[in-house]
């Protein structure tokens, strides 16, 4: 939505002449983020584009509203279906000729189903009794379907059959994946035979390496496949997993060791790529895969649980991600794990020092043992404990160790994208902190290349890249440019509740600020007043964390005294004004300052002037407003 599909419609706006996008199969589509998508497209067309959706179903768009507004085309079963001439057309062309009283029944019963008279064409040629075969056709146009396919299924060789019910149960597939399947050397010869026939073989790709079948003729060769040979199905998905994950298609593999029963595989293959799909945008996927492995037989296999123990916080579930870390803390078996993690206690160490959690002495400590554990600077785990590392000596004020460490992560060829883009941002940050504006800029700079390279924009986990490019742009005397990117990275975190709070401190103090700037002081005191309890939420290791807020706190006081020029309060005209947010009365104030009673109301009655109160809690309201209490 941010980055792709703007590109695609400005691409076709600048085209002179007219566009239609043509998608077929579109009853494929279910995920409700697809249908965002395609809503999003069709309400930004350029005049001169037009969208044809060909699909069974209706799709879950905003059809009512198009079809109101005069904006849409539909033609229907009805419209498709062939007339006597069209069907009498295309049974002709392949050498078919039938009664009138044989035409009349056959489209009665196929009401003019266009793949139903195909076919019926397919199982007629060469027949001499195509009269009286006819006239054996009952039922529904779904039943006579499935009997003319299963017809031209019948009517093969014992190889081709075998051949095409073996391969129905892949989604797709080539000559070197059908050999490994049916064992078969012919595969590519069969598959020759099967295009120049036309049977139900479409092409994917312009240099027919990859097929697909019809999906109606794929779905029945598959009920035939496991209706006769049941005990051959699990076989062929197992063999299938096999061939896909080692040549990269790990999707499809995942898909088909389950299928095959074999979980215990799939949850290995999951393990060895969740990473590479998370930092691709995918963690749908992955969050896909898990869901399926929790239902599995490898519910409680350590691969499975080290998976989700990673997806939990990357989809802010929380409770989640701390029961599964519990059982992970149980687990006796520290030998690597597929993805190249050195052990169990090191995912664990990596977790809670990465999205920090449990508040930064734990995140600290935990980041420091990630470190400890991950010394093979050729895994992408290498990068990802130093950046962890890194960040949590940020929060906790240690700028010297951030600079040391996070170079580690922020310019490692194996770190992740993600992992860069964290450990770039947070050195920006730590920078910024330091008045070195060149580095900052520099290294928020190359956070928002990886954003752009790798197509995140649209990804909550890399906000902090618009954190640490905003600060820079306000440093660089455009704070209205920085507000802009501020307000999208803010967004952008706030898509998913629950991710880690610490990114989402930093936006709100770096935003706080530059709103400061700008002179939105009611945005500036919103944003600081969020950022307030989620610093107080953790009482330990949170110095410098509270003196980046007192520091927000103080640009925006200086903010709001240039714009309205206020008598200034004592350091014990302060102190009275945080008591009396609190249920103390005035002597019970003065005994606690060790004042008397009249000085503690002289004072009070001194910052209700100087405030322009009339009462307590006018004064402690504005005492707020302020950012003195």
């Amino acid at each position: 939505l941010t980055a792709v599909l703007p590109k695609i419609i400005s691409g076709m706006a600048e085209l002179a002449s007219g566009v239609t996008l043509l998608i077929d199969d579109f009853h494929i589509v279910r995920a409700t983020a697809c249908h965002a998508q395609m809503d999003f497209l069709i309400k930004h067309l350029p005049e001169q584009v037009h969208v044809v959706l060909i699909t069974r179903a209706d799709p879950t768009l905003r059809l009512g509203r198009l079809r109101a507004a005069g904006q849409l085309s539909e033609i229907r079963a009805d419209d498709l279906a062939f007339d006597v001439a069209e069907a009498v057309s295309l049974l002709a062309s392949d050498g078919v000729r039938l009664s009138t009283e044989s035409m009349w029944e056959l489209m009665r019963r196929t009401e003019g189903w266009p793949a139903g008279l195909y076919l019926a064409a397919l199982s007629l040629a060469g027949r001499t009794d195509a009269n009286d075969f006819i006239h054996h056709f009952t039922g529904t146009n779904r039943f006579i379907g499935d009997y003319l396919t299963e017809e031209v299924l019948s009517r093969q060789s014992e190889e081709v059959r075998t051949f095409i019910l073996d391969m129905s149960i892949v989604q797709r597939f080539s000559a070197p994946l059908c050999e490994y399947m049916t064992g078969e050397r012919q595969s590519a010869r069969i598959l020759r035979d099967l295009q120049h026939t036309n049977l139900f073989l479409i092409p994917l790709d312009a240099q027919e390496h990859w097929f697909r079948f019809h999906h109606l003729f794929g779905a029945v060769a598959r009920n035939a496949l496991e209706t006769e040979q049941p005990d051959r199905v699990a076989m062929l998905h197992g063999r299938a997993a096999k061939w896909l994950s080692e040549n990269g298609y790990i999707d499809a593999a995942v898909e088909h060791s389950l299928a095959a029963g074999d979980s215990e595989y799939a949850a290995a293959l999951v393990q060895t790529s969740w990473m590479k799909y998370v930092d691709s945008g995918l963690a749908s996927t992955v969050r896909g895969w898990v869901r399926a492995l929790r239902s599995s037989t490898a519910s409680e296999n350590t691969n499975t649980l080290v998976t989700a123990a990673w997806i939990a916080p990357f989809s802010g579930e929380i409770e989640e991600m701390h029961r599964l870390l519990k059982q992970l803390d149980n687990v006796s078996d520290n030998s690597v794990l597929p993805d190249g993690t050195k052990s169990v206690e090191s995912v664990a160490a990596l977790i809670r020092g990465m999205f920090g959690f449990g508040g930064p002495v734990e995140m600290l400590a935990n980041a420091r043992r990630a470190a400890e554990l991950e010394t093979d600077s050729s895994t992408l785990w290498y990068g990802t404990a130093n950046t962890a590392l890194g960040h949590a000596s940020y929060v906790a004020g240690d700028l010297s160790t951030a600079l040391d460490v996070l170079p580690r992560g922020a310019y490692s060829e194996t770190a992740p994208a993600l992992v860069r883009v964290l450990a770039l941002a947070t050195l920006a940050l730590t920078y910024a902190e330091l008045g070195e504006s060149d580095r900052c800029h520099k290294a928020a700079t190359a956070a928002m290349e990886v954003v752009e390279t790798r197509s995140l924009h649209a990804l909550p986990q890399i906000s902090l890249a618009f954190t640490a490019l905003g600060q820079c742009q306000a440093a660089s005397g455009k704070p209205e440019e920085a507000m802009a990117t501020l307000d999208y990275g803010i967004e952008l975190r706030r898509r998913v509740p629950g991710l880690s709070p610490w990114p989402t401190i930093h936006h709100l103090l770096v935003m706080g600020r530059v709103a400061a700037m700008t002179n939105d002081l009611s945005l500036a005191r919103q944003l600081l007043d969020e950022a307030a309890p989620m610093i107080r939420r953790y009482p330990q290791g949170m110095n410098a964390m509270v003196a980046r807020l007192d520091a927000a706190r103080k640009s925006l006081r200086e903010s709001q005294s240039s714009e309205h020029p206020v008598e200034r309060l004592t350091a014990r005209e302060i102190d009275i004004l945080r008591m009396l947010t609190g249920s103390q009365s005035l002597s019970q104030i003065a005994s606690e300052l060790y004042l008397s009673p009249n000085t503690v109301k002289t004072h009070t009655m001194s910052l209700y002037r100087k405030l322009g109160a009339r009462s307590r809690l006018e004064a402690v309201k504005i005492g707020r407003e302020r950012l003195l209490v």
